[in-house]
């Protein structure tokens, strides 16, 4: 018998700094934050959403689209759960 030792490789490109700037993005879109994205804030933003138990802005890491759209179109997109979806929130964002 040949014992095979547990193994794994990456098979795509990973760089961490694109990574959480992406979820980053995509996680202040719900807070309607955008402007708030700097060289260092990344990092700061993730460990506060991690907190907040905000994790599904995590899902972000893999293709992202950012679609602009009516409420009512944006809830029969995000109601079918095929992707990870975040969107800009009628409770935390500041319209004034």
């Amino acid at each position: 018998m040949k014992i095979i030792e547990p193994s794994i490789k990456i098979l795509s490109e990973v760089d961490a700094n694109k990574i959480m700037r992406n979820i980053e993005i995509c996680g202040r879109v719900c807070y309607k934050s955008e402007n708030m994205v700097n060289e260092d804030s990344a990092k700061k933003f993730i460990k506060r959403i991690i907190a907040s138990g905000h994790e599904s802005v995590l899902e972000h890491e893999k293709l992202t689209i950012k679609f602009v759209c009516d409420r009512g179109v944006s809830h029969e997109i995000v109601r079918h759960r095929i992707s990870s979806y975040s969107q800009e929130s009628t409770i935390y964002c500041n319209y004034n």
